[in-house]
């Protein structure tokens, strides 16, 4: 199976990461948290991830407190 990850990059001069996760046309934008944003489409398929101060260590989550999704 191929995988859906088409393309990342990392801009620098303002420390942010986009994830292209799939073709398409961004319908709007998800904000997940203060450094995590998801893009989708009308259909609500994810078609980036922006990662705001990407360079940045990240706070985790207690495990506890995590759902997996399948």
């Amino acid at each position: 199976m191929k995988s859906p990850l088409q393309k990342v990059e990392y801009d620098d001069s303002v420390d942010a990461l986009y994830i292209y996760a799939s073709k398409g046309k961004v319908h709007k934008t998800i904000k997940l948290n203060s450094r995590v944003l998801f893009d989708v489409n009308k259909k609500g398929t994810i078609v980036g991830i922006e990662v705001l101060d990407a360079s940045k260590p990240w706070k985790m989550p207690q495990t506890s407190k995590l759902k997996v999704l399948a």
